[in-house]
């Protein structure tokens, strides 16, 4: 890549002015300085735009469209945003397309009905869309404002999460696609060629691929969601069905080939268990702070940490070795404490009752995720 880094106002107007005779006056503020100026400031825009246009041309430095060109070499796109589908509970029956609003001020959004799932005796259960595509779905969880009218509603909710709703794949994500697929070249089911299959679907964050776990011919794949957190059984049963679906009457994968998998392989969709995190610690806090004033910010700082842990459990330790190394390190959750406004020291932190790390198991029978848990701060 050439480098521009050089081609600032400042070298180009000297550059200009060099090719200017000394028998003419071109001290700053003279005329001849005054009308190179401009530009010098024009010649330097230039070449940033140059340099742009450099950085895009590689996928380590491509943004945005940039980035999906290049992608599109590899036969990649970007996953688009997603809506949410939510369960809703009701005291009567629906119509398909009934609308209601959550009730949560200017973060307020639209839920439409979508399937009818049945009845859990006096209720009646559907699973609403959410209009607006995106994370947004997921957060608002209880009463439900009716948009449409329905005859005899007294009682309307919304609970659990059918299905995510996810965001646009990040530029972050997308690269780590791209770059997957020129150092993990897929070949006729290996790992690789699992990972880029269910990476590519929707609502998809990480997968674990176990070879060979219950003897010779049959796959453990475990998933995360888009958002890091175990998959639903929706998510599971799609995915399921996409790679290894079961041969009708028969439950279990399928090694005949009628999913992505190849013929002989019995491959099973699996998902994480969570293993909750309770963190204990003591605080020291800068005059003017206390201990609920900074509550909030540790519990995020705590959350945020596990989620970049989490974002790591797809990982495997080498390319020819299946180990998937997940630690919560005590050390780590103290650091990430201590960057909070107001807290100068951090002591004694404990994580599930003990000053250890915590070693998480994955194998093929069991895939744990940290997720947090209470949070006890002593002054």
């Amino acid at each position: 890549m050439i480098d521009f880094s050089e081609q600032t106002y400042a070298n180009i107007l000297a550059r200009q002015l060099e090719r200017v005779p000394d028998s003419l006056d071109k001290r700053e503020g003279s005329i001849i300085q005054t009308a190179l100026g401009p530009e010098s400031w024009y010649i330097e825009g230039l070449y940033l735009v140059l340099t742009q246009m450099q950085q895009n041309g590689f996928a380590l430095f491509a943004v945005g469209e940039y980035l999906d060109y290049k992608a599109a070499e590899r036969g990649l796109t970007r996953n688009k945003a997603t809506a949410a589908k939510r369960l809703g509970i009701f005291n009567t029956s629906l119509q398909l397309g009934d609308r209601f609003s959550t009730i949560a001020g200017a973060s307020s959004v639209t839920f439409y009905v979508s399937k009818y799932i049945g009845t859990d005796g006096a209720n009646y259960e559907y699973e609403l869309t959410c209009e607006t595509e995106g994370t947004i779905g997921n957060d608002y969880t209880g009463a439900l404002l009716p948009i449409t009218f329905i005859q005899n509603l007294n009682f309307s909710e919304i609970t659990s999460i059918i299905y995510d709703g996810t965001n646009d794949e990040s530029d972050d994500s997308l690269r780590a696609r791209y770059l997957s697929s020129l150092m993990e070249l897929p070949f006729a089911g290996n790992i690789a060629a699992y990972r880029q299959a269910i990476l590519a679907e929707d609502d998809i964050g990480a997968v674990q691929v176990y070879p060979v776990w219950e003897g010779g011919g049959t796959v453990k794949c475990s998933i995360l969601n888009a958002n890091f957190d175990p998959a639903s059984n929706e998510l599971v049963e799609r995915i399921q069905t996409k790679i290894c679906p079961s041969e009708v009457p028969d439950t279990n994968p399928s090694q005949n080939g009628y999913g992505l998998a190849p013929i002989g392989a019995a491959v099973t969709i699996g998902t994480a268990t969570p293993l909750t995190v309770n963190v204990s610690m003591t605080i020291q806090l800068s005059s003017g702070h206390t201990i609920e004033s900074v509550r909030p910010a540790v519990n995020t700082a705590i959350e945020n940490y596990l989620l970049g842990v989490r974002k790591l459990w797809g990982a495997s330790i080498t390319s020819t070795k299946i180990e998937y190394p997940v630690w919560v390190y005590v050390a780590q959750v103290t650091a990430a404490i201590l960057a909070v406004d107001g807290v100068v020291n951090v002591t004694n932190t404990k994580l599930n009752g003990a000053a250890n790390d915590l070693n998480l198991i994955e194998t093929g029978v069991l895939q744990q995720l940290p997720m947090k848990g209470t949070v006890t701060i002593n002054g």
